[in-house]
Protein backbone atom coordinates (compact mmCIF):
# COMPACT_ATOMS: atom_id res chain seq x y z
CA UNK A 1 0.00 0.00 0.00
CA UNK A 2 1.26 3.59 -0.65
CA UNK A 3 2.37 5.45 1.71
CA UNK A 4 0.04 9.03 2.03
CA UNK A 5 2.99 11.09 3.24
CA UNK A 6 5.06 9.83 0.90
CA UNK A 7 2.96 11.03 -1.44
CA UNK A 8 2.36 14.52 0.14
CA UNK A 9 6.26 14.84 0.30
CA UNK A 10 6.35 13.90 -3.14
CA UNK A 11 3.20 16.82 -4.04
CA UNK A 12 5.47 19.34 -1.83
CA UNK A 13 8.66 19.20 -3.72
CA UNK A 14 7.23 19.12 -6.84
CA UNK A 15 5.03 22.12 -5.90
CA UNK A 16 9.03 23.91 -5.09
CA UNK A 17 10.19 22.64 -7.84
CA UNK A 18 7.67 24.33 -9.84
CA UNK A 19 8.03 27.73 -7.51
CA UNK A 20 11.61 27.77 -8.40
CA UNK A 21 11.19 27.47 -12.18
CA UNK A 22 8.56 30.27 -12.60
CA UNK A 23 10.55 32.44 -9.78
CA UNK A 24 13.91 31.66 -11.98
CA UNK A 25 11.81 32.79 -14.98
CA UNK A 26 10.55 35.75 -13.06
CA UNK A 27 13.99 36.95 -12.24
CA UNK A 28 15.35 36.47 -15.53
CA UNK A 29 12.47 38.48 -17.06
CA UNK A 30 12.91 41.63 -14.27
CA UNK A 31 16.47 41.37 -14.25
CA UNK A 32 17.09 41.95 -17.56
CA UNK A 33 14.09 44.93 -17.70
CA UNK A 34 15.55 46.44 -14.89
CA UNK A 35 18.81 47.90 -16.58
CA UNK A 36 16.62 48.32 -20.03
CA UNK A 37 14.44 50.99 -17.56
CA UNK A 38 17.32 52.31 -15.76
CA UNK A 39 19.42 52.95 -19.03
CA UNK A 40 16.10 54.58 -20.57
CA UNK A 41 15.14 56.79 -17.55
CA UNK A 42 18.88 58.32 -17.34
CA UNK A 43 18.80 58.50 -21.14
CA UNK A 44 15.20 60.66 -21.20
CA UNK A 45 15.52 62.29 -17.86
CA UNK A 46 12.41 60.51 -16.45
CA UNK A 47 12.10 60.35 -12.65
CA UNK A 48 9.30 58.32 -13.05
CA UNK A 49 10.53 55.86 -15.33
CA UNK A 50 13.84 55.51 -12.86
CA UNK A 51 11.32 54.74 -9.86
CA UNK A 52 9.65 52.27 -11.73
CA UNK A 53 13.42 50.59 -12.63
CA UNK A 54 13.66 50.89 -9.10
CA UNK A 55 10.65 49.21 -8.10
CA UNK A 56 11.48 46.48 -10.64
CA UNK A 57 15.05 45.87 -9.08
CA UNK A 58 13.81 45.95 -5.88
CA UNK A 59 11.31 43.02 -7.25
CA UNK A 60 14.51 41.46 -8.62
CA UNK A 61 15.63 41.00 -5.18
CA UNK A 62 12.20 40.21 -4.07
CA UNK A 63 12.99 37.18 -6.37
CA UNK A 64 16.23 36.54 -5.58
CA UNK A 65 15.26 36.07 -2.27
CA UNK A 66 12.31 33.81 -2.51
CA UNK A 67 14.67 31.58 -4.80
CA UNK A 68 17.22 31.07 -2.01
CA UNK A 69 14.36 30.50 0.67
CA UNK A 70 12.47 28.22 -1.50
CA UNK A 71 15.75 26.24 -2.53
CA UNK A 72 16.78 26.48 1.74
CA UNK A 73 13.34 25.70 2.92
CA UNK A 74 13.80 22.28 0.94
CA UNK A 75 16.17 20.88 3.46
CA UNK A 76 15.46 18.31 5.61
CA UNK A 77 14.43 18.55 9.18
CA UNK A 78 17.85 17.90 11.62
CA UNK A 79 18.29 17.28 15.34
CA UNK A 80 18.86 21.07 15.70
CA UNK A 81 16.34 22.45 13.66
CA UNK A 82 13.28 19.79 14.59
CA UNK A 83 10.87 21.79 12.14
CA UNK A 84 13.03 22.45 8.93
CA UNK A 85 13.93 25.75 7.27
CA UNK A 86 10.58 26.75 5.97
CA UNK A 87 11.38 29.92 8.08
CA UNK A 88 13.90 31.01 5.59
CA UNK A 89 11.10 32.43 3.85
CA UNK A 90 10.00 34.97 6.39
CA UNK A 91 13.53 35.81 7.52
CA UNK A 92 14.24 37.22 4.18
CA UNK A 93 11.46 39.22 4.04
CA UNK A 94 13.27 41.88 6.13
CA UNK A 95 15.64 42.29 3.37
CA UNK A 96 13.10 42.98 0.78
CA UNK A 97 11.48 45.40 2.93
CA UNK A 98 14.86 47.59 3.69
CA UNK A 99 15.56 47.72 -0.07
CA UNK A 100 11.36 48.91 -0.89
CA UNK A 101 11.79 51.50 1.82
CA UNK A 102 15.60 52.68 0.89
CA UNK A 103 14.40 52.73 -3.02
CA UNK A 104 11.24 54.85 -2.01
CA UNK A 105 13.44 57.02 0.06
CA UNK A 106 15.71 58.04 -2.76
CA UNK A 107 12.88 58.69 -5.17
CA UNK A 108 11.76 60.78 -2.77
CA UNK A 109 15.61 62.84 -2.55
CA UNK A 110 15.23 63.28 -6.18
CA UNK A 111 12.09 64.58 -6.47
CA UNK A 112 12.83 67.04 -3.99
CA UNK A 113 14.88 68.87 -6.18
CA UNK A 114 13.19 68.59 -9.24
CA UNK A 115 9.75 69.78 -8.78
CA UNK A 116 11.28 73.68 -8.59
CA UNK A 117 13.29 73.03 -12.15
CA UNK A 118 12.59 73.33 -15.38
CA UNK A 119 13.85 69.44 -16.30
CA UNK A 120 13.08 68.28 -19.57
CA UNK A 121 11.68 64.66 -20.36
CA UNK A 122 11.95 62.50 -23.75
CA UNK A 123 8.65 61.40 -23.24
CA UNK A 124 8.73 59.05 -25.96
CA UNK A 125 11.17 56.38 -25.14
CA UNK A 126 9.64 56.46 -21.89
CA UNK A 127 6.06 55.81 -22.98
CA UNK A 128 7.77 52.71 -25.22
CA UNK A 129 9.69 51.29 -22.73
CA UNK A 130 6.24 52.05 -20.03
CA UNK A 131 4.07 49.71 -22.10
CA UNK A 132 7.02 47.05 -21.88
CA UNK A 133 7.14 47.20 -18.70
CA UNK A 134 3.60 46.62 -18.01
CA UNK A 135 3.65 43.41 -19.95
CA UNK A 136 6.25 42.04 -18.34
CA UNK A 137 4.96 42.43 -14.95
CA UNK A 138 1.63 41.18 -15.97
CA UNK A 139 3.42 38.14 -17.28
CA UNK A 140 5.45 37.87 -14.04
CA UNK A 141 2.16 37.63 -11.59
CA UNK A 142 0.78 35.30 -13.88
CA UNK A 143 3.43 33.04 -13.44
CA UNK A 144 3.49 33.53 -9.89
CA UNK A 145 -0.13 33.98 -8.70
CA UNK A 146 -0.56 30.29 -8.63
CA UNK A 147 1.97 29.80 -5.50
CA UNK A 148 0.98 33.14 -3.86
CA UNK A 149 -1.29 31.89 -1.39
CA UNK A 150 1.65 29.30 0.37
CA UNK A 151 4.95 31.10 0.12
CA UNK A 152 5.38 34.17 1.51
CA UNK A 153 8.10 35.50 -0.25
CA UNK A 154 5.97 33.92 -3.80
CA UNK A 155 3.57 36.25 -2.65
CA UNK A 156 5.53 39.68 -1.59
CA UNK A 157 7.21 38.65 -5.18
CA UNK A 158 3.78 38.39 -7.00
CA UNK A 159 2.30 42.10 -5.05
CA UNK A 160 5.33 43.92 -6.03
CA UNK A 161 5.04 42.95 -9.67
CA UNK A 162 1.31 43.95 -9.53
CA UNK A 163 2.16 46.68 -7.92
CA UNK A 164 5.20 47.27 -10.46
CA UNK A 165 2.35 46.86 -13.39
CA UNK A 166 0.52 49.93 -11.80
CA UNK A 167 3.64 51.90 -11.32
CA UNK A 168 4.36 51.54 -14.85
CA UNK A 169 0.84 52.53 -16.16
CA UNK A 170 1.41 55.96 -14.16
CA UNK A 171 5.31 55.87 -16.39
CA UNK A 172 2.66 55.42 -19.54
CA UNK A 173 0.21 58.16 -18.53
CA UNK A 174 3.04 60.62 -17.06
CA UNK A 175 4.72 60.19 -20.58
CA UNK A 176 1.80 60.21 -23.01
CA UNK A 177 0.26 63.35 -21.03
CA UNK A 178 4.50 65.45 -21.84
CA UNK A 179 4.28 64.12 -25.10
CA UNK A 180 0.65 66.23 -25.65
CA UNK A 181 2.29 69.00 -24.25
CA UNK A 182 1.55 68.70 -20.96
CA UNK A 183 3.40 69.30 -17.74
CA UNK A 184 6.98 68.27 -17.68
CA UNK A 185 7.09 67.58 -13.67
CA UNK A 186 4.11 65.46 -14.48
CA UNK A 187 7.02 62.87 -14.66
CA UNK A 188 8.34 63.95 -11.30
CA UNK A 189 4.35 63.69 -9.50
CA UNK A 190 4.27 60.00 -10.91
CA UNK A 191 7.62 59.39 -9.37
CA UNK A 192 6.37 60.04 -5.56
CA UNK A 193 3.03 58.08 -6.68
CA UNK A 194 4.99 55.51 -7.52
CA UNK A 195 6.74 55.96 -4.05
CA UNK A 196 3.31 55.90 -2.52
CA UNK A 197 2.68 52.28 -3.75
CA UNK A 198 5.94 51.08 -2.61
CA UNK A 199 5.81 52.10 0.85
CA UNK A 200 2.46 50.50 2.18
CA UNK A 201 3.66 47.37 0.47
CA UNK A 202 6.74 47.47 2.31
CA UNK A 203 5.18 47.43 5.55
CA UNK A 204 2.08 45.31 4.70
CA UNK A 205 4.84 42.60 4.09
CA UNK A 206 7.18 43.34 7.12
CA UNK A 207 3.76 43.06 9.29
CA UNK A 208 3.54 39.27 7.81
CA UNK A 209 6.53 38.29 8.33
CA UNK A 210 6.40 39.99 12.10
CA UNK A 211 2.57 38.28 13.15
CA UNK A 212 5.21 34.51 11.59
CA UNK A 213 7.88 35.95 13.72
CA UNK A 214 5.96 36.60 17.00
CA UNK A 215 3.88 33.17 16.69
CA UNK A 216 0.59 34.76 16.42
CA UNK A 217 -2.18 32.86 15.39
CA UNK A 218 -2.85 32.23 11.71
CA UNK A 219 -5.18 34.51 9.60
CA UNK A 220 -8.55 32.51 9.77
CA UNK A 221 -7.86 31.03 12.56
CA UNK A 222 -9.33 31.83 15.89
CA UNK A 223 -8.03 29.84 18.84
CA UNK A 224 -11.14 30.52 21.12
CA UNK A 225 -13.19 29.22 18.39
CA UNK A 226 -10.77 26.00 18.39
CA UNK A 227 -11.73 25.46 21.76
CA UNK A 228 -15.13 26.20 21.71
CA UNK A 229 -15.30 23.41 18.62
CA UNK A 230 -13.16 20.99 19.85
CA UNK A 231 -16.17 20.45 23.20
CA UNK A 232 -17.80 19.12 20.17
CA UNK A 233 -15.66 16.10 20.10
CA UNK A 234 -17.38 13.24 22.67
CA UNK A 235 -15.37 12.73 25.74
CA UNK A 236 -13.45 15.92 26.00
CA UNK A 237 -14.41 18.20 28.99
CA UNK A 238 -11.69 21.21 27.91
CA UNK A 239 -8.80 22.04 25.90
CA UNK A 240 -5.71 24.25 28.20
CA UNK A 241 -2.97 26.03 27.27
CA UNK A 242 -4.11 26.38 23.61
CA UNK A 243 -1.24 27.64 21.23
CA UNK A 244 -1.56 27.96 16.98
CA UNK A 245 1.13 29.68 15.78
CA UNK A 246 2.86 29.17 12.13
CA UNK A 247 6.28 27.94 11.35
CA UNK A 248 5.69 29.26 7.81
CA UNK A 249 2.56 30.58 6.00
CA UNK A 250 2.03 27.01 4.61
CA UNK A 251 2.57 25.24 7.80
CA UNK A 252 0.40 26.03 10.64
CA UNK A 253 0.98 24.38 13.87
CA UNK A 254 -1.05 23.85 17.47
CA UNK A 255 -0.50 22.70 20.83
CA UNK A 256 -2.73 21.92 23.64
CA UNK A 257 -3.81 19.77 26.94
CA UNK A 258 -7.01 17.98 26.21
CA UNK A 259 -8.93 17.28 29.67
CA UNK A 260 -10.65 14.33 29.09
CA UNK A 261 -13.45 12.45 31.02
CA UNK A 262 -11.95 8.98 30.23
CA UNK A 263 -8.50 8.12 29.53
CA UNK A 264 -9.10 4.67 28.28
CA UNK A 265 -10.61 6.27 25.19
CA UNK A 266 -7.72 8.80 24.53
CA UNK A 267 -6.84 7.47 21.32
CA UNK A 268 -10.02 7.99 19.65
CA UNK A 269 -10.49 11.15 21.29
CA UNK A 270 -6.96 12.64 19.86
CA UNK A 271 -7.24 11.37 16.51
CA UNK A 272 -11.45 13.31 16.51
CA UNK A 273 -9.53 15.87 17.54
CA UNK A 274 -6.65 15.95 15.19
CA UNK A 275 -9.06 15.07 11.97
CA UNK A 276 -11.28 18.60 13.51
CA UNK A 277 -8.21 20.68 13.17
CA UNK A 278 -6.96 19.23 10.06
CA UNK A 279 -10.23 18.98 8.12
CA UNK A 280 -12.00 22.96 9.82
CA UNK A 281 -8.46 25.14 9.79
CA UNK A 282 -5.87 22.94 7.28
CA UNK A 283 -3.67 22.58 10.55
CA UNK A 284 -1.74 18.99 9.97
CA UNK A 285 0.74 19.44 12.79
CA UNK A 286 -0.69 18.67 15.93
CA UNK A 287 0.85 17.93 19.68
CA UNK A 288 -2.07 17.20 22.26
CA UNK A 289 -1.34 16.17 25.80
CA UNK A 290 -3.94 14.43 27.06
CA UNK A 291 -5.21 14.76 30.92
CA UNK A 292 -7.79 14.32 33.61
CA UNK A 293 -9.36 16.80 35.92
CA UNK A 294 -6.84 15.73 38.62
CA UNK A 295 -3.34 15.52 36.11
CA UNK A 296 -4.11 19.06 35.45
CA UNK A 297 -4.57 20.63 38.58
CA UNK A 298 -1.39 18.36 40.08
CA UNK A 299 0.64 19.59 37.67
CA UNK A 300 -0.30 23.27 38.03
CA UNK A 301 -0.39 24.17 34.21
CA UNK A 302 -2.61 27.22 34.92
CA UNK A 303 -0.13 28.55 37.43
CA UNK A 304 2.96 28.43 35.39
CA UNK A 305 4.80 31.61 35.49
CA UNK A 306 3.40 32.67 31.64
CA UNK A 307 0.05 31.21 32.83
CA UNK A 308 -1.11 34.95 32.92
CA UNK A 309 -0.13 35.36 29.10
CA UNK A 310 -2.82 32.90 28.41
CA UNK A 311 -5.86 33.71 27.33
CA UNK A 312 -9.01 33.08 29.16
CA UNK A 313 -10.79 30.94 26.86
CA UNK A 314 -7.28 28.64 26.84
CA UNK A 315 -8.24 27.47 30.82
CA UNK A 316 -11.67 27.71 31.11
CA UNK A 317 -13.41 24.65 32.11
Amino acid sequence: MANPDEHGHDHDRAHAGGLERRLLIGLALTGVFVVLEAATAWWAGSLALLSDAGHALADSAGLVLALAAATAGRRPADARRTYGYARFEVLAVPVHVTLLLGIAAYIVFESAGRLGDAHTVEPVPVLVVGVAGLAVNLLVVGLLRAHSHNNLNARAATLEAGADALTSVAVVASAGFIALGGWQGTDTVAGLLIVAFIVPRAFILLRQAADILLESAPPGIDPAEIVAASRSVPGVIALHDVHVWAIAPRFPALSAHVEVADVHCTEHILTDLATLFRERWGIGHVTLQPETRELHEAIGCCLSPDASLMPAHGHGP
